[in-house]
């Protein structure tokens, strides 16, 4: 009856010693990868924020380089449809340790016509200033989505 009570205890202890170590591994992850987030290049972080747009749009060809003492960063954005989009973006500036520099939150309207690509230049506008945060998103505009619906239900000519 012992040796039984005693291997339950030791069962029960290592379950829980177990189970503690998966959590505190996924407790290092800096965020759930996802198709979203691209986070391959050493100095730049770049998101897709709407999923309708995954497949769609690439954002591509990352340069960070330092200009004097300030640190600028070049983007392109190609649209891989025959689509025309008017999308937003934003950059936020991090310093070594992750940390906003910049943290202005200005959305720029931008649009994406079919199959083409555009480019996208920012300088961090304090010298610690290290990588980059670079998000694309559909705007948060009734008028836009109304006029986009619109679009799509009448043709083009007349």
């Amino acid at each position: 009856m012992k040796s039984r009570l005693f291997t339950a205890l030791i069962t029960t202890c290592l379950a829980f010693s177990l189970s503690a170590c998966s959590t505190m591994k996924g407790a290092n992850i800096k965020y759930k990868s996802q198709r979203t987030i691209d986070d391959t290049h050493p100095r730049a972080t770049l998101i897709i924020g709407t999923s309708d747009l995954v497949d769609n749009i690439l954002i591509t060809n990352v340069k960070v380089a330092k200009v004097g003492l300030l640190s600028r960063a070049g983007i392109d954005v190609q649209n891989l449809t025959d689509n025309r989009y008017t999308l937003e973006y934003k950059f936020v500036w991090r310093d070594k340790q992750g940390f906003e520099v910049d943290a202005s939150n200005v959305w720029h309207r931008f649009v994406l016509t079919p199959r083409k690509i555009k480019s996208f230049q920012s300088v961090g506008k304090k010298p610690e200033a290290y990588s980059i945060q670079f998000t694309v998103r559909f705007p948060d505009d009734l008028y836009i989505e109304s006029d986009r619906l619109d679009r799509e239900a009448k043709p083009f000519f007349d």
